[in-house]
């Protein structure tokens, strides 16, 4: 092959990747394909896929950092719709005594696939102190409503905020079907179908609850994500997740 032709294909590769990067980056981690936000998304930081990587063990990082003057945060949705199952992530690190202004979410969400809009259609373990206004809180388990529905106290989710003394490594479980869903918080790591070392669990809807649950019905991504609300850290955060599981139900 000629010199000409050799620059040739190499600026045309050169130009594809770039493409790529401008459209979205993917990653491959824990047997599926993510996609990682670059730019817009939940709190006062951006997201950036220098804040996303994968180390040797297979743990997928999330940062959040500062870089050129500007906090940047971090966040990854399954390309994977999945529906009614068994959702489990495995978290390493003290996740309850992160800084005041840092969010962990792990979370199916349809609006990112246009499934309804924000608001609608997200199930969510989050651990967060929320900047302090959540009276002593550091997690929380939340469902938003199916498309279109609207709870009977005019709210637009369900919410449970605590407050919990975990440790250094959890198992976060979503168990999701047409007619509830099971939010349970764990002490190290569990294989599907086990429990033991429960933290916190608690069922939606909660017994006293009237109404139409509203529980979403449709598939969806799944979200992981690592941001800011209503400001930013005093120094840089990272947390770290082992792995993610799918048990369709």
């Amino acid at each position: 092959m000629a010199k000409s032709q050799i620059v040739r294909v190499l600026l045309c590769s050169l130009l594809f990747s770039i493409s790529q990067i401008m459209q979205g980056q993917t990653i491959r981690w824990s047997g599926r394909e993510w996609k990682v936000t670059r730019g817009g998304m939940a709190g006062v930081a951006k997201g950036d896929p220098a804040n996303v990587t994968i180390d040797g063990k297979g743990y997928l990082h999330l940062r959040i950092a500062k870089r050129d003057g500007q906090w940047t945060s971090a966040e990854v949705f399954t390309v994977e719709e999945m529906g009614f199952g068994t959702y489990q992530w495995i978290v390493e690190g003290d996740v309850y005594r992160t800084d005041p202004t840092t969010v962990l979410g792990l979370f199916p969400y349809g609006p990112v696939h246009k499934k309804g809009a924000d608001a609608e259609n997200e199930i969510d373990i989050e651990f967060s102190q929320w900047n302090k206004t959540c009276h002593g809180c550091d997690a929380d388990f939340t469902v938003y409503p199916a498309t279109g529905k609207r709870r009977p106290e005019g709210k637009s989710a369900w919410e449970d905020n605590f407050y919990v003394d975990g440790g250094t490594l959890t198992t976060a479980r979503i168990e999701w079907s047409r007619e509830r869903i099971v939010f349970t918080l764990m002490n190290g790591a569990k294989a599907i179908g086990e429990t033991s070392d429960v933290i916190k669990t608690e069922t939606y809807p909660p017994a006293s609850f009237t109404g139409d649950a509203d529980i979403p019905q449709v598939t969806m991504p799944v979200g992981i994500n690592l941001w800011c609300f209503k400001a930013t850290p005093e120094k840089e955060q990272e947390v770290v997740v082992r792995s993610f599981e799918y048990a369709e139900k």
